[in-house]
């Protein structure tokens, strides 16, 4: 068996050294900023004290400990070391000592520093920080937990840079079970830092790889991080990515997740837009789901949408097609089926008018979809005429299949 210097020796170990150490810098550093509110005192120090009093050493001590990034000269750690026997009861030379015995690799002493600076102050958060990474390099799972549920309810679960330092601990094999673990203990701050992770630049697998079997099947709910992480893919344009996401939170068939359009029945359904119907509650009217069918009560005074959907459709040509139920529509107002390009150019692949008869009937447009245009915006919308005109509508299975031979 290979001793841990050889295993750190390996490329396989250096690169784990090297995600650790980006990792307990993120922790301690990434968070300095939120943290120095509170190190640093609120109010310029009277002028009358000397300058080697206590509370001045202390205070150009931590200022430099923010500004400085923790590099302190000899000088200024002598001070704070006679600091501390002036002023035993400020947690702040515990913080400064401690760090400085992290950098010298003293990890023993800096523990003990760090502790000892806690109880002096439970709402220090640096210090919280810092005792967490400790916690988790050296396995102590408990002591991390109770580190980390602190922390949440001090700076928030939702802290990016937290999320950020948990998600480059979750891929390095030394880290990455006590990661999922100290999660785990504590579903309400594991929602909270995957929340925060979804909201961030953080992979989607690396997402995936650290929620627990709790939160997969979470995942799904409304305020959770399943629809934040589709939110974020859709909006920096990610849209192929994103409906693979959100088909994964909602553990949807695979027939379901190939299908053109979503939920072509009108069912209700847990899974979330953008690639599910959003259907309008409001001034413009009505559209509700009954019996297989969106029941459209459209007021015709303002102009706007109804219902939408996004789809993700190949280039090529298509055929959509739906049906509309005896209904009244009016000539002074109109409803149409439109498909655009998501994200780019608003004008319109497809108008498709709707006007209902006495008789059910099937609508049919042909519509051709560019290259470019990765994700496109299924919409129903109203059109207001010159004077208010009221439409009553139902509409059920609609459908977009290929034209065959068109596809590249």
């Amino acid at each position: 068996m290979r001793t841990r210097r050889e295993r750190l020796r390996s490329p396989r170990g250096i690169a784990s050294a090297l995600v650790l150490a980006v990792a307990g810098c993120a922790l301690g550093w990434l968070c300095l900023d939120t943290a120095a509110v509170e190190i640093l005192p609120p109010g310029a120090v009277p002028g009358v004290l000397r300058s080697d009093h206590p509370e001045q050493v202390l205070t150009r001590a931590t200022r430099a400990l923010v500004t400085q990034r923790g590099r302190l000269s000899p000088d200024t750690l002598a001070a704070v070391r006679r600091a501390a026997a002036a002023a035993p009861l400020d947690a702040r030379p515990y913080l400064i000592l401690g760090h400085q015995y992290l950098l010298e690799g003293q990890a023993d002493r800096a523990l003990a520093a760090l502790e000892a600076g806690q109880r002096l102050d439970p709402r220090q958060k640096l210090i919280h920080i810092l005792l967490l990474d400790r916690y988790l390099r050296t396995g102590r799972y408990d002591a991390a937990a109770t580190q980390f549920s602190l922390m949440a309810r001090l700076m928030g679960a939702t802290q990016g840079p937290i999320a950020a330092a948990m998600a480059q601990m979750s891929v390095a094999p030394e880290t990455r079970d006590a990661v999922r673990r100290t999660l785990a203990s504590d579903p309400v701050l594991e929602g909270g830092v995957l929340l925060a992770m979804a909201r961030s630049d953080i992979a989607p697998s690396t997402i995936f790889a650290l929620a627990s079997p709790a939160a997969l099947a979470d995942a799904g709910d409304t305020g959770a991080w399943g629809p934040a992480l589709v939110k974020r893919l859709v909006e920096k344009g990610n849209f192929a990515a994103a409906r693979s996401v959100w088909t994964r939170i909602y553990r949807l068939p695979d027939a379901a997740a190939r299908a053109p359009i979503f939920n072509t029945g009108f069912a209700r359904s847990p899974a979330s837009p953008p690639f599910n119907w959003t259907l309008a509650v409001g001034s413009i009217g009505a559209a509700d789901m009954r019996s297989g069918a969106i029941a459209i009560d459209y007021y015709g005074r303002d102009s706007g949408e109804l219902a939408n959907q996004l789809l993700v459709l190949a280039p090529g040509r298509y055929r959509f097609t739906v049906t509309v139920d005896p209904g009244k529509t009016d000539t002074a107002s109109r409803l149409l089926w439109t498909l655009t390009c998501a994200g780019g150019a608003k004008t319109p692949l497809m108008r498709l008018p709707v006007t209902a008869a006495a008789t059910q009937r099937r609508l049919t447009a042909d519509v051709t979809v560019p290259a470019g245009c990765p994700a496109q915006t299924l919409q129903l919308i109203g059109e207001a005429g010159d004077f208010p005109a009221p439409i009553a509508v139902s509409l059920r299975n609609p459908a977009i299949t290929p034209i065959p031979g068109s596809q590249p």
